[in-house]
């Protein structure tokens, strides 16, 4: 039952009608999905979703380019070598312990299968079409992608966006074509859990940094390296070096303060 479901109207006028108070079923629904005829995060869902979309985009085209010279048959760690040394023992337990699409084809051309079927799914889920069966299989894809990529795709952000997609498959519309004016409103459980998500990378990102006893970041001095340590440097980090140190001590400050505040 979504927001403004007639169901549940119909029962708490039946209610009132009878001069008793309400259910304890119905007022589990308004916590969760709120008032009746009350429509919320529609609007937000829509942006979210393919803000998502652009995300996985991104994700797939880049390991594109990358995935036959990292994993690829050919490659710095293949695949196909790294699953045969996990399924050593023939146990069926393996999917578990290694959840891929691979475990049936690891081949080159699988491999790229699974990064141009990432970005044309990653096109339907931007435009609006099947969002959620489109969410599920970006998520397969992409899973099966990180559990074959080993040192490659072992970051943060690859766990971030796969805990992410999995919670987006239950916030999308269930819906052939997805427009915000007849949407649906989304499950207040998941938009919960999806803050959850959020607060919990804020918030730990702060802990981890202050709780780690670095001097750098005690000392306020964390940015006067990063810039030039950074993973994926840009241009744009030579100009940031540049800049005053009280800059980057305040820089420093800010990041503490917004994470963990």
């Amino acid at each position: 039952m979504g927001e403004g479901s007639p169901v549940v109207a119909h029962v708490e006028q039946e209610q009132e009608q009878q001069g008793g108070g309400t259910s304890l079923p119905v007022r589990v629904w308004r916590a969760l999905n709120g008032p009746p005829g009350k429509r919320e995060y529609t609007l937000t869902r829509w942006l979210f979703l393919r803000g998502l979309g652009v995300v996985y985009l991104v994700a797939f085209a880049s390991l594109w380019e990358q995935v036959l010279g990292l994993i690829g048959s050919r490659g710095i760690l293949p695949a196909a070598g790294f699953l045969q040394s996990v399924d050593t023992s023939g146990d069926p337990a393996h999917f578990w312990i290694v959840p891929t699409l691979g475990w049936f084809n690891s081949s080159d051309d699988f491999l790229l299968f699974l990064c141009w079927g990432g970005v044309l799914l990653s096109v339907l889920l931007i435009i609006g079409v099947l969002p959620g069966p489109v969410l599920a299989l970006l998520w397969a894809f992409y899973l099966s992608l990180v559990g074959l990529g080993q040192d490659f795709l072992s970051f943060q952000w690859d766990a971030l966006l796969l805990e992410t997609g999995f919670l987006a498959i239950f916030f999308a519309p269930l819906q052939l074509w997805w427009g915000v004016p007849r949407e649906v409103p989304p499950s207040r459980v998941v938009l919960w859990l999806l803050r959850l998500v959020l607060f919990r990378l804020m918030f730990f990102s702060s802990v981890v940094k202050l709780v780690s006893g670095d001097p750098t970041w005690h000392g306020l001095t964390a940015l006067d390296y990063h810039y030039w340590t950074q993973p994926l440097p840009n241009p744009v980090s030579w100009l940031m070096y540049q800049l005053p140190a009280q800059f980057h001590q305040l820089s420093t400050l800010i990041t503490l303060v917004v994470e963990l505040g």
